[in-house]
């Protein structure tokens, strides 16, 4: 169904924006990017590759014999390589993954902006969002939120699929009853959802 031939009330939403909020924002941000492999793994596979280049060079420049080279690279692929690979799967387990980035930069915007702390007022429209607080007023059409994600706390309006577009989270604590299905209509006549 075309966006054009939609029709629908305004949804309004009325929150104060918390850090929980905007961790949500990130992190549904991230869940909604797909990314190749090998990025998840670049450090281990930068790690691995460096000592490959160490030993062939090593044994190219005639420092060390080119059995002692490949013993060592035996040795670094049978030790080194489960043990690189076993610490970067425990430092993402205690650091849970990427959340903890998120934190910072949740609580440097928190802190560099205390207008986001005050009640905001969010109407939602045909013709895009237009939010405003005791901070000022603005108006941003669809166009520049193509694409969207539900999680179990909020909307999260997205700018780009890429890393560091512009995120727009609307907590569903902020809407009435009645507001949840034409919110989620408005949205899929004008964004794409990412899962």
């Amino acid at each position: 169904m075309p966006s054009e031939n939609v029709t629908t009330d305004p949804v309004q939403l009325h929150y104060t924006l918390t850090s929980d909020d905007l961790l949500d924002g990130f992190a549904a941000h991230n869940r909604g990017i797909p990314r190749p492999w090998y990025l998840r793994w670049l450090s281990t596979l930068l790690t691995v590759g460096l000592l490959a280049v160490v030993f062939v060079s090593s044994a190219l420049s005639g420092n060390v014999a080119a059995g002692t080279a490949v013993i060592g690279g035996v040795v670094v692929l049978v030790v080194v390589v489960p043990v690189v690979v076993g610490f970067s799967l425990l430092l993402r387990r205690l650091f849970g993954g990427s959340s903890w980035i998120y934190r910072l930069q949740v609580r440097q915007i928190m802190r560099g902006n205390p207008a986001l702390s005050q009640p905001m007022e969010a109407t939602v429209t045909d013709t895009g969002v237009h939010l405003s607080s005791a901070a000022g007023q603005s108006t941003t059409s669809w166009a520049a939120y193509p694409l969207h994600v539900e999680t179990d706390r909020s909307f999260v309006l997205l700018a780009s699929e890429r890393r560091g577009g512009a995120v727009l989270v609307l907590p569903k604590r902020g809407l009435d009853a009645t507001g949840l299905a034409p919110l989620r209509s408005l949205l899929a006549a004008h964004s794409r959802r990412l899962s």
